[in-house]
C-alpha cells in the first residue's frame, strides 16, 4: 500500500513502484485521503485517481468527514491521515505502507525537533521504517533530495499537484522550508540539508544502542499488566541517566503500544519523582499517570 497525495514525492514513489512490481514481487494498492480544506483538493483526488488508472493501480480514497472549516492544523491533518492509513492498511492487510517522504523532509523535520529542545528519540526525526498501531510505514525515497525527485518526474514527463498553501510561510514546517533552511544554507552551511539527515543517521545509531540495553534492563525488573506497569525504585536508580530516560519511555509504551510524546518537562518531573523521598504521582501525557509508592514506580491509566 501507499500514500499518493498527488505532489511531486508521492507521483514519483507512485510512478517508480508500478514500475519495480512485478521485480519485487509485490501487488501495490494507492490511497489518497482529502482533508476537503483546500480549494483545489477535489482536482487533488481527481489526478490522482486518473493516474492510478492509467498505470493500472488500485486505489482507495478517504475524506475527512463534517462540516467545512476554515483552519486545519498540521498535526490533526497528520493525524487523520494516518487513521485512514491504519484502517485501510488493516482491511486489505497490507505488509507495509509506503510513504514518500525526502531528504528535504528528514532535514526539516531535524530542525524542528532541534527548536523544541528534543533529544535522541526526537531527533530521529523521520525513521526509514516504523511501525505504529500494529501497522508498518516504510520510506523508499528518504535518502533521495526533493530536487532530484522532481528531475525524476520531469525526465519522464509526469505531472504533479501543486499544494498553495505550501508557498505561505504560516504553518511551522512551511516557515523552516521558505525561510530558515534557505538563510542557513546561504549564510552558514550551503549543505545544511545533508548536515542535518546526518545528525538524524546518527541519532538513529546511538538511540538504538541505547534502546537495546535499556529494554534489557527493563525485562529483567519491570512488571507488565494490562493495567499498569510497575518498576523497582532501586533497579531505576542504579542506572544511568540515559538508561532511566528510556526506561520510563518504554514503561509507557508498554500500555499505549505506540510511541509516547515525553517532553522534557515530563522527563524531569519523573526523575524528581524516583529520587524524591516522599511519595507522589504526576500527569503524563496519553492519559497516563506515574505513581511512586514506598519501593515501586508504577505507570498506569487516569
Amino acid at each position: 500500500m501507499l500514500g499518493v497525495s498527488g505532489g511531486a514525492d508521492s507521483m514519483a514513489l507512485l510512478l517508480c513502484l508500478s514500475g519495480l512490481r512485478h521485480d519485487l514481487g509485490v501487488q501495490l494498492h494507492a490511497v489518497h485521503f482529502n482533508h476537503k480544506f483546500r480549494p483545489e483538493a477535489s482536482h487533488d483526488e481527481r489526478f490522482v485517481a486518473i493516474w492510478c488508472k492509467k498505470l493500472n493501480v488500485p486505489l482507495t480514497i478517504g475524506c475527512r468527514q463534517g462540516r467545512k472549516i476554515t483552519r486545519l492544523s498540521e498535526d490533526d491533518a497528520r493525524q487523520m491521515r494516518f487513521e485512514f492509513f491504519a484502517k485501510t492498511a488493516k482491511r486489505l492487510k497490507a505488509q507495509s505502507v509506503a510513504l514518500a517522504h525526502t531528504r528535504n523532509d528528514l532535514a526539516e523535520t531535524v530542525l524542528m525537533r532541534l527548536m523544541r529542545g528534543s533529544g535522541l528519540y526526537g531527533l530521529r526525526a523521520i525513521l526509514p521504517r516504523r511501525s505504529m498501531n500494529r501497522v508498518e510505514y516504510i520510506r523508499p525515497l528518504i535518502d533521495e533530495d526533493r530536487a532530484a525527485v522532481e528531475d525524476y518526474l520531469k525526465v519522464r514527463k509526469v505531472p504533479f499537484c501543486t499544494d498553495a498553501t505550501n508557498r505561505q510561510a504560516v504553518y511551522e514546517r512551511n516557515k523552516v522550508r521558505l525561510e530558515l533552511l534557505p538563510l542557513l544554507a546561504k549564510e552558514y552551511n550551503p549543505q545544511i540539508i545533508n548536515a542535518l539527515a546526518d545528525l538524524a543517521a546518527t541519532a538513529v545509531e546511538d538511540y538504538g544502542f541505547l534502546s537495546m540495553h535499556a529494554q534489557d534492563r527493563f525485562k529483567k525488573s519491570g512488571i507488565v499488566s494490562k493495567k499498569k506497569v510497575t518498576m523497582g525504585l532501586k533497579a531505576i536508580r542504579r542506572q544511568h541517566p540515559a538508561m532511566v530516560r528510556l526506561i520510563f519511555r518504554l514503561m509507557a509504551e508498554s500500555l499505549t503500544k505506540a510511541p509516547v510524546a515525553f517532553t522534557f518537562e515530563h522527563i524531569r518531573a519523573l526523575e524528581n519523582l524516583v529520587v524524591q523521598k516522599a511519595l507522589g504521582s504526576i500527569d503524563l501525557p496519553h492519559h497516563l499517570k506515574a505513581k511512586k509508592t514506598q519501593d515501586l514506580l508504577e505507570f498506569y491509566y487516569a
